[in-house]
């Protein structure tokens, strides 16, 4: 009987470390993904207009992104909790976000009829921008964020991709509670009345390019 036991023992044990050498070489075989890390140089801005129900919220990375990843997860806006996880609020689309990204861009703003005229003619700015870093914004639909709250932006492995064809680590952004504004009150909605709505726009336009020029 105790022959049988330790045939028995000696089996699980060979069969065991046939099993571990097995997943090692597979493990071995399989290539490993090499991806960058993410590198936070500034928070542009963080608003949200109450009356509105708008608002953004921007970055400037110090990496030389190109272009998107393969991935389709979404980026999500999170709040950090007491024990270090985050908790995510929103998951922002990519069809509301805008990146700028590394290198040389060229970029056209058509002119309307009494723009071009008083541009003598043109149909639009041509605009060329040289950025060794990647710069990136997203809106904010109906999703508040309220004034001296920090925030964190989480960026899913692969949402971007630099020149060499690497992805990104995935990586939480965050957003001091000192850079979160929010608009209330009676004048907001006095202003976004009288300008027909394009109150939001203006407001992004001006703290794009404070932001970018800070």
């Amino acid at each position: 009987m105790k022959k049988k036991i330790a045939v028995i023992v000696s089996l699980i044990l060979t069969v065991a470390c046939i099993f571990a050498i097995v997943v090692s070489a597979t493990n071995a075989a399989q290539p490993q993904i090499e991806r960058v890390n993410v590198y936070q140089h500034k928070t542009y801005y963080a608003y949200y207009n109450d009356s509105s129900c708008k608002g953004a919220v921007a970055f400037c990375l110090n990496n030389q992104f190109v272009s998107y990843g393969a991935t389709e997860e979404a980026l999500r806006l999170c709040t950090k909790n007491a024990d270090g996880t985050y908790t995510a609020l929103y998951t922002i689309d990519k069809s509301n976000v805008n990146t700028w990204f590394a290198g040389k861009k060229e970029y056209s703003v058509p002119a309307d009829a009494e723009t071009s005229s008083i541009l003598g003619g043109l149909n639009g700015i041509g605009i060329t921008l040289d950025s060794g870093k990647t710069n990136f914004g997203f809106y904010l639909n109906g999703q508040p964020i309220k004034k001296g709250t920090p925030y964190y932006v989480y960026i899913p492995a692969d949402y971007f991709v630099d020149a060499s064809g690497k992805g990104n680590t995935p990586h939480y952004l965050e957003i001091k509670a000192s850079t979160v504004n929010s608009y209330t009150g009676d004048l907001i909605e006095d202003l976004k009345n009288a300008a027909g709505g394009i109150y939001d726009s203006v407001i992004f336009a001006a703290e794009s390019i404070n932001g970018m020029l800070s």
